[in-house]
Order: structure tokens, then C-alpha cells, then sequence
């Protein structure tokens, strides 16, 4: 008998943490007031760091292979969203004082989104697998995140 009571407290524990880890990770979404300067996203900030983080090592990747127009139009690509993301760092450090200004965060996001899908496009045209697929799926699924995050925030703010 109590072997079939168990199961169900374990299941209601589970539950109950579950549901308090929900409560904490809404939480800590909110945007932050940086004194005199607007507001800035601390969850955003890490995903914007990540997502530069991972798009300098698959630039750090090109030398290796080698010099052929795809890959160099990729390595372009790394090298303009890596200046881009650091732009949207430098907006979200500074603090951004309304709305558009996470709009503008987002817009830079979405130009880096579409580096990363035009680098692939570039070796889909010629019939060739794109060695910077694996990371550019993920740095992708980073932008992604990076982008609902700024939209929510200029909702928030």
C-alpha cells in the first residue's frame, strides 16, 4: 500500500518544484534600470555574449578551410556579425532608454540571423554541405532567443 502512495508524493514534489523553477526563471527576465542610463536585460546580455562567443569560434574556423569564395563570403559574414554584435553589446551595457532602442537591438539581431543563413545559401548554391552548419544552426537558435528576449523587453519598457 504505501509503495502505491509513494509514486503519487513523488509526482506531486516533482511538480511543486517544477512549479516553483518556473516562478524563478520568470523572475529573473525582468529588465534591470541602469542608474541615469535606461535599462538593460542581464539574460539578454548572456545570450548576446554567447552568440558572439560562438560566432568568433567558427570564424577562428575558416583558416582551416581553406580559401575558396564560399568560405571566404563566410568569413566576411563572422567578421561583420561579430562587429554587429558587439554594437547591440555596447547598446544593452550603456542601458537603452525606450522601446526602439530594443527594437534597434533586435534589427541588428536579425541582420546577423540572416549572415549566418546567407553563409549556408552560399554552399546550398553550389551543391556543397556547408561546414559551418552545426554552428550556424546554433547561433541561429541563439539569435532566436536573442530576438524574443529584445522584443519582450520593448514591450516591458
Amino acid at each position: 500500500m504505501a509503495n502505491k502512495q509513494q509514486p503519487s508524493f513523488t509526482l506531486a514534489f516533482v511538480a511543486a518544484a517544477l512549479i516553483l523553477l518556473a516562478g524563478q526563471v520568470t523572475a529573473s527576465r525582468e529588465i534591470i534600470e541602469v542608474k541615469g542610463r535606461g535599462v538593460t536585460d542581464p539574460i539578454l546580455e548572456a545570450k548576446l555574449i554567447d552568440m558572439l562567443e560562438e560566432t568568433e569560434r567558427t570564424k577562428d574556423k575558416v583558416p582551416v578551410l581553406g580559401n575558396s569564395e564560399m568560405v571566404k563570403y563566410c568569413d566576411n559574414a563572422y567578421g561583420m556579425s561579430i562587429g554587429n554584435l558587439k554594437k547591440a553589446l555596447g547598446m544593452l551595457q550603456r542601458g537603452i532608454k525606450s522601446p526602439q532602442g530594443f527594437k534597434e537591438l533586435e534589427a541588428i539581431v536579425l541582420v546577423v540571423m540572416k549572415a549566418y543563413e546567407e553563409c549556408d545559401h552560399v554552399f546550398a548554391e553550389n551543391a556543397k554541405p556547408s561546414p559551418f552548419g552545426i554552428s550556424n544552426t546554433k547561433l541561429k537558435s541563439l539569435g532566436t532567443k536573442c530576438k524574443q528576449y529584445a522584443e519582450e523587453d520593448a514591450k516591458q519598457n
